[in-house]
């Protein structure tokens, strides 16, 4: 089995981390993970990028936090894709197949409604997962879900509770969502991971989009070997 993780976040471009390039990479190989995707918090999250930027150099900046695991990783063997966490009002979406040119034609998409964001991703192909749909947090006021204008829950998030993630994943069956883990790794003394298991290797993010979609990726949990 290969595995993937698909939600964690750096310090370069999500204010809420500490993990760098070298000790994220290191950690992933540590726990027999084949590749990740970077998911930082985009420009209306816990963003690390300063918003006096200009559209085109915020997406730079953002895209070059990525880019520097990407690197780490080609140096040690290890996949690294890209994908964001987009968020509204303490619920956040992790997208995947938006890339960075992308994002550089779209800088109107930051205007949407969080349900005209939606539709606009999954009209552009990409892939939608709500995150930890059913956290529950100081600053977040209430719980809201979107299992309509989704493509998928995480249903294992390796920092929430089992009841968060068991919520998730009866919400999952009842809509006929597709069914994600990840760890939301912000720390390396985060004690579980998660992410997705697949019988076949990985070589880019549309051949892991596509192992999403058909079912064909897993979530797994799994405790943390490289805590420090």
């Amino acid at each position: 089995m290969y595995r993937y993780e698909t939600h964690c976040h750096t310090l370069y471009a999500s204010a809420c981390s500490s993990l760098d390039a070298e000790t994220m990479v290191a950690l992933y190989l540590a726990n027999g993970y084949d590749g990740i995707v970077v998911t930082d918090h985009f420009f209306n999250g816990n963003t690390a990028i300063s918003p006096s930027l200009g559209w085109k150099e915020r997406v730079g900046a953002f895209y070059g936090a990525y880019m520097n695991v990407r690197k780490e990783g080609e140096k040690r063997g290890l996949k690294v894709f890209f994908g964001f966490e987009y968020s509204y009002s303490g619920t956040d979406f992790l997208a995947y197949g938006m890339g960075p040119d992308f994002l550089c034609r779209h800088p109107e998409m930051m205007a949407l409604s969080v349900k005209s964001w939606l539709a606009f991703a999954k009209k552009s192909g990409a892939l939608c997962i709500q995150a930890h749909p059913y956290r529950e947090a100081d600053y977040i006021d209430h719980i809201r879900l979107f299992p309509s204008d989704t493509d998928g829950m995480e249903t294992v998030n390796a920092a929430r509770d089992e009841r968060c993630n068991r919520l998730a994943d009866i919400l999952a069956d009842e809509y006929s969502l597709l069914k994600t883990g990840g760890s939301d790794l912000h720390s390396v003394r985060q004690p579980l991971l998660s992410g997705v298991e697949t019988e076949e290797r990985m070589d880019s993010l549309p051949d892991l989009m596509r192992a999403i979609r058909s079912g064909a990726a897993r979530p797994f949990l799994a405790e943390n070997k490289f805590i420090k």
